[in-house]
């Protein structure tokens, strides 16, 4: 009881004041008794010291103003979020030894965040450059910055909380998808029923190797004596359906890795020239991003920033689309997925295709599920990579 009480006592302000004016009453004594130039100097050396520290417990730190810009809009998982922190304040007392720390309000610890400060403060404002390192997804709340002041010699410290409400999205990890990643032929058509509207005949040029022979213009070909084929405008609007599928036993590793294949996945349709429903939570709506929207993709990673893994759908959940415009995506980490996937392709005659999140405990050959109009491909969680594919 008393060990605590007195443990309570020596860490508040008042309970440091004591050392160094205990300190300074010494000194006094020891100069009436013992006289001298000496004695008397020390004295006097360390008045200024004592009356600094009552400048610094008196003085107004919550009436410092304080800024906090962030350059860059969009941060990803695993980089370092740099701020720039302007504390403005309106009485220029001299401050010694100044380190400022972001205290970020969060629930999963950030290893690492480290402080940084001043020699010396004497001007009324000071721009101090910080930096929280290997960030993971999510969004938080730079709610305060932690301040820390002194008296040159250590006698006495400060400890203060400035508050900034600032919100910090931090991106899932992405990586680049190629066409064939996608199912996507060269020429970045649709892989659907049919590469282009019959209706929309736009007139004819000379016949290639992999043109259609159905296609070919014979009245044309017998006036010129040269094969040509007709020649269609494709569709102008390409849509295409992802889906993230998550189990609750999934580790947290294996659904970040989930979480960030599937923002690789949209920002690669979107670049391919696609619109995208994303379905991503039982609760929500799907959420569209059209082509031609530059917000679009950073809507849609803010969205995946916040998701958590609780909320992403279960495969009993998920319902195809039955759209002919739409081609089918999936991203998930429940092999069950890829059967109804596999069904579904063969008798509606869509285009389906899978990443399958592999923790590496999965056992057997799935080439069965392939066909004409579904495939499979296997990723590996801790390479973050395209291992194998199945019917590609």
């Amino acid at each position: 009881m008393i060990g605590r009480w007195m443990k309570k006592w020596t860490s508040s302000a008042l309970g440091r004041l004591v050392p160094p004016f205990f300190v300074c009453i010494l000194l006094f004594l020891f100069a009436m008794v013992h006289g001298g130039f000496l004695s008397w100097f020390l004295f006097y050396l360390f008045v200024p010291i004592a009356l600094y520290i009552v400048l610094l417990m008196l003085y107004p730190f919550h009436s410092i103003a304080i800024e906090r810009y962030i350059e860059d809009a969009h941060w990803f998982s695993g980089d370092t979020l740099h701020t720039k922190v302007v504390l403005k304040r309106r009485w220029a007392l001299p401050f010694f030894l100044v380190t400022i720390c972001e205290r970020p309000d969060h629930l999963f610890s950030l290893h690492d965040i480290k402080p940084v400060g001043l020699m010396l403060w004497v001007r009324r404002e000071a721009v101090f450059n910080l930096a929280i390192p290997n960030m993971p997804r999510g969004k938080y709340t730079l709610g305060e910055v932690e301040l820390k002041t002194g008296d040159p010699f250590g006698f006495f410290e400060r400890t203060v909380y400035l508050q900034h409400r600032t919100i910090v999205y931090i991106f899932p990890k992405v990586r680049s998808l190629s066409m064939s990643d996608l199912a996507l032929t060269q020429t970045g058509l649709h892989q659907s029923v049919q590469e282009a509207d019959l209706s929309n005949f736009s007139g004819v040029r000379a016949y290639r190797p992999n043109d259609r022979p159905s296609w070919l213009d014979w009245k044309s070909s017998a006036r010129t004596n040269v094969l040509v084929t007709k020649q269609f405008e494709p569709e102008r609007e390409k849509y295409a359906s992802v889906v993230l599928v998550s189990q609750d036993e999934d580790s947290d590793e294996l659904f970040e890795c989930a979480v960030s294949f599937t923002a690789s996945l949209l920002k690669a349709l979107l670049s391919n020239g696609f619109s995208v429903f994303l379905t991503y939570n039982s609760e929500e709506k799907p959420l569209f991003i059209p082509e031609d929207a530059p917000r679009a993709l950073s809507n849609a990673y803010r969205v995946l920033a916040e998701l958590r893994k609780n909320q992403v759908l279960a495969t009993d959940d998920v319902r195809m689309s039955r759209s002919k415009k739409n081609m089918g995506y999936a991203v998930s980490t429940d092999l069950r997925l890829a059967y109804q996937m596999s069904e579904f392709a063969k008798t509606s005659r869509q285009r389906q295709k899978m990443f399958f999140l592999d923790s590496g405990e999965t056992i057997g050959d799935f080439r069965k599920l392939a066909n004409s109009w579904f495939s499979l491909s296997m990723i590996k969680d801790e390479l973050f990579r395209s291992d194998s594919g199945v019917g590609e």
